[in-house]
């Protein structure tokens, strides 16, 4: 398992604080803008933005933290108990008197358990013998009640329909997740500490994407739980605009733009999209608030569809 902490140059005590100011300091030097001639840099930063990833995200740096220490624990477990048996081994001198006589007790035990075998072997003969005996009836009559129930006529009541339960239950998104990694690609990020924070209070969940001001290039995207917060960091200074799907139920299964994009919502609520109303960073960070719009309010403009929320530039 690969070691965050190490990865960022941190502790494993080190705040939040610490750990963004980390990946901002490596984002500068390993950032592949900075290394073209590297061909490993784009390796070495997806490791970086993996250990920042998981280490900014609360729940996510919990399970981390939890396995690691797990993991540390068998291994402990593995090298005392090598100790243990290194400790427990002992030197044994035999004599050749001592040689002959297990062997001739090995002889011995050999001879009684191949006359045991035997003994076993015609007692299994008969057992089979009377076995087959008694379960041809069985066979015979289970045969019989097999061919009398499938050539039944079925009646009203047994013709039911059955309900069947999925062994493997859609899972749950958490916040920060990115369901669509095939359809949007990787993250953009820029040399910079715009950040933007989007806090959600409409009631549903959401997933938001969020876009250049300049180009309309895609940049980043993230899963958002109701009532949480997310943040897209190291965003271009001339300033971005995002969209968002809002709905409830997530099912891995749904599909979307003539089932080129996997995933959605069994219950969408609402498209939002507001490149009409970008952010401009005239502070390093920016909060906006998300919620269900009112199509008669004056934010009717913002309002969207698939269509234009799967459009990547």
């Amino acid at each position: 398992m690969s070691d965050y902490y190490s990865i960022l140059g941190l502790t494993k005590n080190a705040s939040i604080v610490e750990i963004k100011t980390a990946f901002r300091k490596l984002a500068k030097i390993y950032h592949p803008d900075k290394n073209p001639n590297n061909p490993n840099a784009k390796a070495l930063f997806e490791n970086i933005l993996v250990a920042y990833d998981v280490l900014s995200n609360p729940d996510k740096k919990r399970r981390y933290d939890y396995l690691i220490s797990q993991s540390n624990a068998t291994s402990s477990k593995n090298v005392s108990r090598a100790h243990q048996r290194q400790a427990n081994k002992k030197n044994w001198d035999v004599t050749q008197e001592e040689l002959k006589q297990r062997q001739y007790y090995k002889d011995y035990y050999n001879a009684k358990k191949q006359e045991s075998n035997t003994q076993q072997q015609q007692t299994n003969k008969y057992s089979d013998y009377k076995y087959v005996m008694f379960a041809t009836p069985i066979a015979v009559g289970l045969l019989l009640l097999i061919v009398s129930i499938f050539s039944k006529e079925p009646t009203a009541h047994e013709n039911k329909a059955i309900k069947i339960v999925s062994e493997n239950p859609a899972p749950v998104l958490k916040n920060g997740d990115k369901p669509y990694a095939s359809y949007f690609g990787e993250p953009k990020t820029f040399e910079t500490n715009n950040v933007l924070k989007i806090n959600n209070s409409s009631g549903c969940d959401a997933v938001i994407c969020v876009y250049e001001n300049k180009t309309n290039n895609f940049l980043q995207y993230a899963y958002l739980q109701k009532d949480y917060l997310i943040e897209f960091s190291f965003l271009p200074n001339t300033g971005v605009y995002w969209k968002c799907m809002l709905g409830n139920h997530w099912d891995p299964n749904n599909t979307s733009l003539n089932k080129n994009v996997v995933g959605g919502f069994n219950e969408v609520v609402q498209f939002q999209n507001w490149e009409k109303k970008p952010v401009q960073f005239s502070n390093s960070e920016t909060i906006e608030i998300l919620t269900v719009l009112n199509g008669n309010s004056k934010y009717i403009a913002y309002i969207s569809d698939a269509n234009d929320f799967f459009r990547k530039q």
